[in-house]
């Protein structure tokens, strides 16, 4: 069942008509569509008013109104509400373009001296925090944008989530909390047709994985400024094609670059029964009920979840095959 906790909650439950939940990995991607009845209500509530969001007993998330529409006819109100660490002055700038640099400093340390000055209690995967960085700009880039390109430059996920921010590497099994999350299994029914509530849709890609068993790039020598080139796997290789600063920038670019392409199959599209514990940076498994060419471990993309009243209806994730 869809909750909202938050002032004037049970009015806006009351009136609900229609929702839909988008939990994405990116630091953009989620929020939460309502269309609420406003046949005897004339007042709205203010844009940036926050609510703890859950679907039965799981907390997705805390999301604050963003953006404000109304209908004559209907009489309804088209409230969406967004995943926001600041205030709606932004008092803290953080969505301000800024430029700045670093020098011998890791992930770590980047990602704190970025997002502490917003009030984010942290959380970088170990993994992550003590990669070293011998130089990096932020380029006229606000603080989410530099912290996605960043994230993608180690295959991770930079995200928001109730205050906490977390640089997680893709495929980990933690939630956005930092906390551990369990993989969960999904099975075809006995009799899966689509006019039954249980019924379960997948595509899939055929030719999603790059045909690459290593990476290499170049650096410069500090020694005597001559370009060298650092290799990681086997062949063959795909080149990464700006040079590095350093030989252990490079391997460590190549090191993220191979992780990613090993973790990355095929793209996947589910339609399923809602599962209120699936969340963007966890896993799913297709187990042995699905024909060969889509069982298997999927890292989630994306997952939505929809509904008329109270009530969830359906759940949509975007995905990808991990391995063959």
């Amino acid at each position: 069942m869809f909750h909202l906790i938050g002032n004037n909650a049970d009015l806006i439950l009351d009136r609900l008509k229609s929702w839909r939940l988008n939990d994405g990995n990116g630091t953009e991607g989620d929020n939460v569509t309502l269309v609420v009845s406003s046949d005897d209500v004339d007042g709205l509530p203010p844009k940036g008013e926050r609510y703890s969001v859950r679907l039965g007993d799981v907390v997705r998330d805390s999301f604050q109104i963003s953006k404000r529409s109304v209908s004559l006819y209907p009489r309804e109100i088209t409230l969406v509400l967004t995943v926001a660490p600041f205030s709606i002055k932004d008092e803290s700038g953080y969505r301000e373009r800024k430029s700045c640099s670093w020098d011998k400093t890791t992930v770590g340390q980047v990602v704190y001296d970025c997002l502490t000055p917003h009030g984010f209690d942290v959380f970088v995967h170990p993994r992550l925090q003590k990669i070293e960085i011998e130089h990096i700009d932020r380029s006229d880039e606000s603080t989410p944008a530099f912290m996605n390109r960043l994230a993608k430059s180690y295959d991770a996920i930079a995200k928001p989530v109730e205050g906490r921010f977390i640089f997680v590497p893709i495929g980990e099994q933690r939630s956005a909390s930092g906390k551990n999350i369990e993989s969960v299994t999904l099975s075809l029914p006995m009799v899966n047709h689509p006019g039954n509530s249980d019924f379960v849709n997948v595509s899939a890609e055929l030719d999603g994985r790059q045909d690459f068993n290593g990476v290499k790039v170049f650096y410069s020598s500090t020694a005597d400024g001559s370009r060298q080139q650092v290799k990681v796997g086997s062949k063959p290789f795909k080149s990464l094609g700006k040079d590095k600063n350093t030989k252990n920038e490079a391997e460590q670019a190549c090191a993220a670059e191979l992780r990613k392409m090993q973790r990355q199959g095929r793209k996947i599209s589910i339609e399923a029964p809602p599962n209120p514990t699936i969340f963007a940076e966890g896993l799913v498994l297709l187990d042995d009920t699905f024909p060969r060419a889509f069982k298997g471990q999927c890292s989630v993309d994306q997952v939505s979840f929809s509904g008329q009243g109270l009530q969830p209806n359906r759940m949509s994730i975007q995905a990808t095959l991990i391995g063959e």
